[in-house]
């Protein structure tokens, strides 16, 4: 009886040793898959990467829409203890680009729009609360280049800025003119425009003056990890006549995360400096800037 008990024992320790093999052996399996699907993906980006894109036109659309609402009843600790505020700012992106092995014709429209609203609720104040324009621009850029060389381009560019919310067309702002554009890679575009003359179109021309000068524009856009796509535009003129008062830039940047099926979430943050602006709305500060959260829908 000792015996069987003995060579029972034995027997099930073997099964469980080969049990931990089993698992163990499977473990590792798994981990040396992991590693050959890794350097499959990666070989796969390197191999997408170097594959030419496709000559012909291209169409891409993404856009980002952001709301707040906050209300407050009887909050003691606030200035306006009954109130209702609320938000809504809205942002959007179209790209219509022609490639062709000579030369290439890319066009960019963005749509910056937003309105705030708030109601104090107070009873010896009619409620007239409506909603105000705040973000408001409107932004249409057409590049075209004919290639000298692999990445180096003649170019000439025209790009139109103004708002359409209120006081529309006044100002606008419209850049016209001609350099080169380098292009690195897919990723990257550079414009250099020496010859570039900044009209301005408004009203009070005592506010805002037409000059000529350098205009430069810089654009870069990747999806850094799966799903996070990068965005970036740099827009600047410097005039050769007054650089401190007639010169601006846009810098904008936005990050997009895709969730299902293109719609996510978006980021974008915006900075401005342009002292004509500025001056003629009486602000004592010369940076504007503006910040968005919300869903985002990419196609």
């Amino acid at each position: 009886m000792t015996k069987q008990i003995l060579l029972l024992l034995l027997i099930a320790g073997f099964t469980v040793d080969l049990a931990a093999q089993n698992v163990d052996s499977l473990k590792e399996r798994q981990s040396e898959l992991r590693d050959q699907i890794r350097s499959l993906e990666t070989d796969l980006k390197q191999t997408t990467a170097k594959i030419p894109p496709e000559l012909g036109w291209s169409f891409s659309y993404s856009g980002t829409l952001g709301f707040t609402f906050n209300r407050l009843n009887n909050w003691a600790t606030a200035s306006n203890p009954n109130s209702e505020t609320s938000a809504i700012q809205v942002s959007m992106l179209g790209r219509a680009n022609l490639r062709e092995e000579n030369y290439f014709w890319r066009n960019t429209a963005r749509l910056n729009l937003g309105w705030q609203r708030q109601d104090l609720k107070r009873d010896d104040v009619p409620d007239e609360s409506k909603y105000e324009p705040t973000v408001d621009v409107l932004q249409i850029n057409s590049l075209y280049g004919y290639k000298i060389g692999p990445k180096l381009s003649l170019s000439a560019m025209a790009e139109f800025r103004t708002t359409i919310i209120e006081n529309a067309f006044d100002p606008a702002y419209l850049d016209i003119g001609t350099g080169a554009t380098w292009t690195p890679n897919d990723h990257w575009l550079v414009v250099l425009h020496p010859l570039n003359y900044n009209f301005i179109i408004a009203s009070d021309e005592l506010d805002f003056e037409s000059s000529l000068g350098t205009k430069l524009l810089v654009e870069y856009s990747r999806e850094i990890i799966d799903g996070f796509l990068l965005s970036s535009n740099f827009t600047g003129f410097m005039s050769y006549e007054d650089a401190d008062d007639l010169s601006n830039f846009t810098w904008t940047t936005g990050l997009n995360f895709k969730a299902f099926r293109g719609i996510g979430v978006g980021i974008e943050y915006a900075l401005r400096w342009n002292k004509q602006e500025t001056r003629a709305a009486d602000l004592d500060d010369d940076i504007q800037s503006y910040f968005l959260v919300g869903l985002s829908y990419t196609l």
